[in-house]
């Protein structure tokens, strides 16, 4: 089953970092499956992580197979690997997860790579505020995201907002990362294409 992994580029010294004998990964209660045509997540109170929990930088996804495709991108830019802490959350974020990471991971550089769409950015701002223990309402309709903290109430077009925009608005700063791919919803997406690619050159 590694030959999957491999197939789409992941070097084997990511596949050694993330112990990925095959592409199944445990969240403790449930478990994400991934072959060539089918990518399946939990959806858990529970979290997957990788690498060392003491690490300085902690990098937070849905999917264990997102994480180990932002390596594979990004690995020029994390040679360090014993620096890395990475933490997937399933299809679905949890307050029991936000409480866990706040609780166990104070003091570290978060990076957040969710999709590249208004879901992974809404995401973004769920798990943010969370770390920073501020506890908002997002709600969407006809193009428009209601968010509330505390007593404010703001309207974002959904198109323009990001992280950043709700930190400005907010006048709030996290302190987070966020990382999207230049030109696809996901880096797991990226990865099949780049494969895509090759093949058909």
């Amino acid at each position: 089953m590694i030959s999957e992994l491999l197939h789409f580029g992941v070097p084997p010294q990511v596949l050694k970092f993330f112990a990925a004998e095959e592409p199944i990964f445990d969240f403790g209660d449930d478990a994400e499956y991934f072959t060539a045509d089918c990518h399946r997540l939990p959806v858990t109170r529970n979290l997957w992580t990788a690498g060392d929990p003491l690490a300085r930088q902690v990098v937070i996804t849905y999917s264990a197979m997102e994480a180990i495709a932002f390596l594979t991108v990004k690995r020029s830019a994390y040679r360090n690997h014993q620096d890395l802490f990475f933490i997937a959350i399933g299809s679905r974020l949890r307050p029991e997860q936000l409480q866990w990471i706040r609780q166990n991971l104070k003091g570290r550089n978060f990076t957040l790579v969710f999709g590249n769409d208004l879901l992974g950015k809404l995401t973004d701002i769920k798990v943010a505020a969370g770390i920073r223990n501020k506890m908002l309402s997002i709600c969407y309709q006809a193009g428009e995201v209601e968010i509330r903290l505390k007593a404010r109430k703001i309207i974002f077009e959904a198109e323009k907002l990001s992280l950043h925009v709700f930190e400005e608005a907010f006048g709030i700063r996290t302190k987070v990362r966020t990382c999207k791919p230049a030109c696809d919803l996901t880096f797991l997406n990226q990865l099949k294409n780049e494969k895509s690619s090759s093949y058909y050159a």
